[in-house]
């Protein structure tokens, strides 16, 4: 039972924006059917090993998917109740990740790494949120899928100063030309399309974005999400497929290239591309795998915020590095 007036307001109105959130993807039109998976798409060893095609082991315990759905109200809370608010004159950046597929762990270890890597780095601890579709946190995180993506972002943009503040967003999954694999059998789910998660993003009213998706044939995402106001990058051109969604890996290429490897040595999102992009290049050309050639997409308009953000960023990590805080490359 909810005692405190003021909090059995809030919980009512977040109530009301998630059954909001329900209404706007049914007009909205989500395509629905099985997992986006590339037909040519094959699990891939770790650079400098061998390619290896692995199968997932089994999911042990039969999952009780009634609970499951019933639950996400509570994690949906859970995860957004915490969010700090926006910081007067301060561009703060918040973070949201989207595992979607179930069956392999490398998207679950995935998009915990790069929350990690964020929240310590980038300065988005409690400012972020992850949904993740895996049988180990269904207790834990919410799902990742369209209704709980449209209601975490409602629920971040309340927190944001939406004029000022800026939004990364990472997608990491299988995928198929415009769509995203949202994938956890028993669940039935709908696919995220390029054209839905405009409609989620343009719904959340977030200026300032930078949108990251990881899946085969990811650029073709671009043409429906580019705007003056965005960053958008790509694992894969949109006729191409990506590498290292192993079972058994804790990256997939283009994640570990760009996330734990060019973004630690510097705070632009953009000047980490061409590092990673030449990464990913190299591992392919090793293996003898056709090159993905990731993609990227910078608006004119959100240059100079994101300068804003590094700046920050670099001003805090002399702070922190003045104090014996911190070991990480500024750059």
């Amino acid at each position: 039972m909810i005692r405190n007036p003021d909090r059995q307001s809030r919980h009512k109105t977040f109530l009301r924006g998630l059954q909001a959130a329900a209404s706007a993807l049914a007009l909205c039109g989500l395509v629905v059917g099985g997992p986006a998976y590339a037909a040519d798409e094959k699990p891939v060893a770790k650079p400098g090993t061998q390619s290896i095609k692995i199968q997932p082991p089994p999911v042990k315990k039969r999952l009780n998917v009634e609970k499951i759905y019933y639950s996400q109200f509570g994690l949906m809370t859970i995860a957004t109740r915490r969010l700090a608010h926006q910081r007067p004159n301060t561009p703060d950046l918040y973070f949201m990740a989207f595992g979607g597929d179930a069956h392999q762990d490398v998207f679950l270890r995935e998009v915990q790494s790069v929350r990690k890597l964020f929240d310590e780095r980038f300065d988005t601890k409690e400012r972020s949120v992850l949904l993740i579709n895996n049988p180990k946190t269904v207790t834990k995180f919410p799902l990742a899928n369209s209704h709980n993506l449209l209601a975490g972002l409602d629920r971040m943009s309340g927190m944001m100063d939406v004029n000022e503040d800026v939004l990364f967003l990472f997608l990491t999954s299988h995928g198929t030309p415009d769509v995203l694999s949202v994938n956890f059998k028993p669940l039935r789910m709908n696919d995220l399309t390029a054209k839905n998660l405009k409609f989620v993003l343009d719904r959340s009213r977030v200026k300032w974005r930078v949108i990251v998706v990881s899946a085969c044939y990811s650029g073709s995402f671009i043409d429906d999400l580019k705007d003056e106001n965005s960053l958008i990058i790509t694992a894969a051109r949109g006729d191409r497929v990506s590498f290292g969604c192993s079972h058994e890996n804790d990256w997939t290429y283009f994640g570990r290239a760009y996330f734990d490897q060019a973004l630690r040595g510097t705070f632009s999102f953009i000047d980490a591309f061409p590092r990673a992009a030449k990464t990913v290049g190299k591992w392919e050309k090793e293996q003898k795998l056709e090159p993905s050639e990731p993609q990227i997409h910078i608006g004119a308009a959100i240059k100079p915020k994101l300068r804003e953000i590094e700046a920050r960023l670099k001003k805090r990590y002399k702070s922190a590095k003045a104090g014996g805080g911190t070991k990480t490359s500024p750059q």
